[in-house]
């Protein structure tokens, strides 16, 4: 971790977001926050004091992450989206002992789950994906109904929920994802004990008939729009902002050129600054000569090449700048150029991408 780049998360914006989705929710459905990858890269250590306040349950990838948030004493619900076949039997087994959910999605991880609860002696609860056209994890709708009559004859193993995940929610042609919700219908069994759900954020958002009675929200969470496809506006606040500091500045005389392959030719005399971020630290190499970064409240351009650990930006035009000033890499004001959509936008990828790969090297801290 380098002290000295710092993403400052904000509660207040986390708090924000969690109440202008639940107002789109129905009284008794349950907002479950996806926290896979340490908060989509924004930081269980900083979030979970604030989610586990907030929230009806957690859903996570991967066991390891399961059993986590139950060393942090949570004692709540938490779904682990996976299954945990390839994992070693003692993970398994805990998975069961500490009470979290699991995915069946095949006759394999069913086998899995019950011979864990075997060998324990308990109880393990399941929720059952159900592949409605995603065409990637789930159980093939024609088999659903045999699968759910093979877990409710099994003693050690409890279906408890059921769900499915859209491709396309995110997109303005809702067919696709209409489809989808026809087909989950389809083999919803009867039972109103089970917990039910498909929504993603921007089904969350979109289409109120998918909440059932739990919601599973991710990137809209921490404040960014799934995408510019989504038909309702929803006023949601960027929770994260990234900064750092100069490190040195130098002039370069017009002509001259920085960084590796000496891609950027100065057209001036100018003035640049060096920051501690590069590609090591989840800033994308594909901004170099794209991107800018914030000083002052003005913009610097990147200046030729990101390297793995800092990147050259040009002050020439942002005076009495100086080694120690703040550097705002990543701004929480979603219009600024160096906001997480727009440098998605340059990058030709996603704000998910954006945050996922910002987690490793950079301190976390929460604010207000």
């Amino acid at each position: 971790m380098k002290n000295y780049l710092t993403a400052s998360i904000s509660a207040s914006a986390i708090r924000h977001n969690i109440g202008v989705l639940r107002q789109r929710l129905d009284s008794g459905v349950k907002l479950c926050p996806v926290v896979k990858d340490d908060c989509y890269g924004h930081g269980m250590d900083v979030l979970y004091p604030v989610l586990s306040r907030l929230v009806d349950g957690f859903a996570v990838a991967s066991p390891h992450e399961a059993l986590a948030l139950r060393r942090r004493g949570y004692k709540g619900f938490i779904l682990c989206l996976l299954s945990a076949y390839f994992d070693e039997l003692d993970v398994q087994d805990e998975l069961v002992r500490q009470s979290i959910t699991q995915t069946v999605m095949s006759r394999t991880a069913l086998a899995s789950i019950r011979a864990a609860a075997e060998r324990v002696g308990g109880t393990a609860h399941v929720h059952l994906k159900v592949d409605t056209g995603m065409g990637r994890l789930g159980v093939p709708v024609s088999q659903t109904t045999d699968l759910i009559q093979s877990i409710h004859e099994l003693t050690d193993v409890e279906l408890t929920g059921i769900y499915t995940h859209f491709a396309s929610a995110d997109e303005v042609d809702k067919s696709s994802t209409l489809q989808q919700l026809d087909q989950f219908l389809s083999i919803l069994p009867k039972s109103k004990k089970l917990m039910v759900h498909a929504a993603n954020s921007a089904a969350a958002i979109d289409l109120p008939e998918t909440h059932f009675n739990m919601v599973r929200l991710g990137i809209a969470l921490y404040g960014y729009r799934p995408s510019e496809g989504l038909i309702q506006d929803v006023e949601l606040k960027p929770c994260m902002e990234v900064e750092a500091k100069l490190i040195a500045v130098k002039h370069i005389p017009k002509g001259g050129r920085s960084g590796y392959g000496l891609t950027h030719e100065y057209t001036r005399d100018s003035r640049v600054g060096i920051v501690p971020i590069g590609y090591g630290d989840g800033y994308f190499r594909c901004l170099s000569d794209r991107a800018v970064v914030r000083i002052k409240g003005m913009d610097a351009p990147v200046c030729g090449r990101v390297s793995m650990d800092q990147m050259t930006v040009d002050i020439t035009d942002i005076p009495a700048v100086k080694v120690g000033d703040r550097v705002e890499v990543i701004s929480s004001d979603p219009t600024a150029p160096n906001s997480v959509e727009n440098l998605a936008c340059l990058a030709g990828t996603i704000p998910y991408e954006i945050t996922c790969h910002l987690g490793h090297n950079i301190r976390h801290v929460l604010v207000d």
